[in-house]
This record gives C-alpha cells, structure tokens and sequence, in this order.
C-alpha cells in the first residue's frame, strides 16, 4: 500500500491514463451529433468515475469563502476548455491535438511573468522556441501552413485551460482530492448545458450511440488522469515531475501513429513530440 502513495507509481498511472484519455477521446466523440452534449456527458462521467475514489481521502472543504469563489471562476474557464476540445479532437488527428496543447507550457510562462512577476530566463526563452518551432513544424506541409480554424479553437481552449489553473492554482489542496475533480467537471458540464441550452434528452441520445463504451472509457481516464497527475505534483518535485509527464507527449504520437493508424507525417510528428519535451524541460531549469 505504501507504494500507492509514491510520486512514482502515480507518475506510471498518470501516463497510461492520460494516452488512454487522448485515444478514447478521439474515438468517442468522431460521430457526436452534438458535440455540447458529447462534452456534458464524458463531464459527468468523469465526475463520476472520480467520486468512486472519494473514501480514501480524508472528507475536507475549504472554510474560507475565497477558494469557492476561485473554483467557481475556474470552471468557467475549464467549460470553455471542455466544450472547445470535444470540436478539436472531433476534427483534429490526436497527435496534432497532444502538441498544440503543450502550447500551454508557452501561456504559463506569459501568465507567470505579466502576473506573478517570475523571471524570464534564456533557458525558458529557447524552452518556448523549441516548442513554437514544433507546432510550426507540425502544421507546415508541402511548402505552406495548414492553420485551419480547428487549429486556432485548439489554441483558444488551450489559453482557457492555462487561465483556469492559473485561477485554481493550489485551491486542490483544500479539498477532499476526488470531490475536487468531480467539482471541476461537474460544475463546467452545468455552465455548459444552461449556455447551450442542452437539454438531458440530448445527451442520453449521445450516450446511446455505437461509440457508449469510448465515452465510458474517456470519462473514467478523465478522472484518473487529473488524480494521477495532481497526486503525482503532491508528492513529488515540480522539476523531476514535469519532464517526465512531458513524455506522453511521444507516447501519444506513437499510440496515435501505431494504433489510431495516423501514419501520415509519423517522422515529423515524432520530432515535433521531442522537440516538446525537450522545450519543456528548458523551461524548468534554473
């Protein structure tokens, strides 16, 4: 059991969940009639899915009203996030999705300096240039760019994402952890069905497609992919833990390229993956 509470094993766990979230994803929502309804229903089943965990921690809510009001801002950045990625892994290969998301690496350090005045230090600055170099790379084909407008929605919800943890930053540990995810689920799919005006017709009838088991399956990676990886940052260093969830990065790509049978451009999706990680763990050396 003491195994169980070690940044290791929650660090193997976070990197099979997270490949198996990106995968299921793709394959759960590619024939969604909806795709607000596709969202609201991995939502819930991820909150769901994380209550399951919610005995082995200690039941504690925070007491001061300013964390629910950081939650509360948070999820509405984190419905936009939501609602924004079920549209961009419906249309985009989920190689081409995993590293424009780590484009969230290049708003954190923005966010960082504008706001929390970090210093900005050359190793950070090439950091960011390896990984806009392979977004670049990645989109660039036969002398021109393909910067479509799935691409761009990509890189919105990213900057949604990375302004939602900015707000929730630390706000976990007030929390009993699973009642913590279950919330930052829950709480957006709710913003999401009352902006769309979604009724829970709609997304019965997405959960009642051919794709039900992917949506099952993406909704319990979802949950074990934000407790792995916040369990993970609980109990070990910021420096060693970054890099080494970075490299989901590649294990994405090859899943994608050997499994989801995206072979298209599989050498320069490698080397944009790589070219991540690397840019990554520039940007944490001091």
């Amino acid at each position: 059991m003491e195994m169980l509470n070690t940044w290791q094993f929650n660090l193997v766990g976070y990197l099979i969940c997270v490949v198996g979230f990106y995968q299921f994803y793709r394959l759960a929502v590619r024939n969604a009639k909806v795709d607000g309804a596709a969202t609201i229903l991995l939502q819930f089943l991820g909150g769901i899915s994380a209550l399951v965990l919610t005995p082995f921690f200690a039941i504690k809510f925070p007491t001061e009203a300013k964390y629910w009001w950081f939650i509360l801002g948070a999820c509405v950045f984190y419905a936009l996030y939501d609602r924004l990625q079920t549209t961009v892994r419906k249309h985009l290969q989920v190689s081409v999705v995993t590293i424009i998301g780590q484009l969230s690496t290049v708003f954190l350090l923005i966010y960082g300096i504008l706001f929390f005045r970090e210093p900005f230090h050359v190793n950070k600055f090439l950091g960011v240039l390896l990984i806009l170099i392979a977004n670049i790379l990645i989109r660039y084909s036969k002398g021109k760019f393909d910067f479509n407008k799935y691409v761009v929605i990509a890189i919105v919800s990213t900057l949604a994402f990375v302004t939602a943890i900015s707000i929730d930053i630390g706000i976990s540990a007030q929390f009993n952890l699973p009642i913590y995810i279950m919330l930052t689920l829950i709480v957006p799919a709710s913003f999401i069905m009352i902006g769309e005006k979604i009724k829970f017709r709609e997304v019965f009838e997405e959960f009642k497609t051919k794709d039900k088991k992917y949506y099952i399956l993406t909704g319990i990676a979802w949950a074990l992919t934000i407790f792995f990886s916040l369990r993970t940052f609980q109990l070990g260093s910021v420096t060693t833990i970054v890099p080494l969830q970075a490299s989901s990065v590649l294990l994405n790509v090859l899943v994608a390229h050997f499994v989801m049978g995206e072979k298209k451009d599989g050498v320069k999706k490698i080397i944009s993956a790589i070219l991540v990680i690397l840019g990554i763990y520039l940007t944490i050396l001091r």
